[in-house]
């Protein structure tokens, strides 16, 4: 099964091309990612649902609060267990970044 955006998409304009875009995603039940972009950073903020986002070979399980950061050039994947709604801010690579990603799970 393919995910679906089913919300809007906001860019940040700098020097005349987009800087970042967010997007509020809603993925259907059992539906996979296996092979997400990997080109930009990448910030996910888990709103409703649960699903696995598979980084390196680090499994993250993603449910409500859970905030992760993936920067540019490292492999992920996303599976989803039950309808899983979040919000994706994706930019351009920061080359001052470590290649490192991490994880935030807020108790809400």
């Amino acid at each position: 099964m393919t995910a679906a955006i089913v919300s809007a998409l906001a860019s940040r304009i700098s020097d005349g091309q987009p800087a970042d875009s967010q997007k509020l995603m809603s993925l259907g039940k059992n539906s996979e990612i296996p092979d997400l972009d990997n080109s930009k950073d990448v910030t996910l903020a888990v709103l409703e649902g649960g699903g696995t986002l598979t980084v390196c070979d680090r499994t993250v399980t993603l449910k409500p609060g859970v905030f992760v950061f993936v920067p540019a050039g490292i492999p992920r994947s996303l599976k989803v267990q039950t309808t899983l709604n979040l919000l994706l801010i994706d930019c351009e690579a920061d080359p001052d970044m470590s290649e490192s990603a991490w994880l935030m799970n807020f108790q809400i």
